[in-house]
């Protein structure tokens, strides 16, 4: 069983500027303060949203845009090594203009309008991700908290 203690390290706070990618901006962050595991809580609006998905069926990824102003719900994530560089993956909630909501992962292409960033690094250990073979996705490696299910 590979239940590995962690305790936070170095806090990043700040706000990300107008017209920012929110995960290119996060992910640059990490690698530049040098962060191999983490956790990122994102508060604010967007004024464009880029999410991902992924069908579990064909194991292949799509992506859905909105070029309008919304507002964050939720939005949190981790920070992992992935193929050598720390890499930002953030997942929420997001509230439209008419009261809907939509949610999913974020990816590239998503843009900042007033965004505050809080990254905790977690010290003991590095998170790495690879591709695991029964889901398709890059997952964490040895990270499996139960041994069966």
């Amino acid at each position: 069983m590979n239940r590995k203690p962690y305790a936070p390290g170095k806090i990043i706070i700040g706000r990300l500027p107008l017209g920012a990618d929110l995960l290119a901006s996060i992910t640059r962050i990490a690698n530049d303060e040098e962060i191999k595991a983490g956790t990122v809580a994102v508060y604010g609006s967007l004024t464009r949203l880029t999410l991902s998905s992924f069908d579990q069926a064909t194991k292949m990824p799509s992506q859905s845009d909105w070029e309008e102003g919304m507002e964050i719900g939720s939005l949190g994530g981790t920070i992992s090594q992935f193929k050598g560089r720390s890499m930002a993956r953030l997942s929420g909630t997001f509230a439209r203009g008419d009261g809907s909501m939509v949610g999913g992962t974020i990816a590239i292409g998503t843009r900042v309008y007033a965004c505050e960033v809080v990254i905790t690094e977690l010290t003991g250990g590095t998170l790495t991700r690879d591709f695991d073979p029964a889901t398709g996705l890059p997952l964490w490696k040895d990270g499996s908290l139960l041994i069966e299910a």
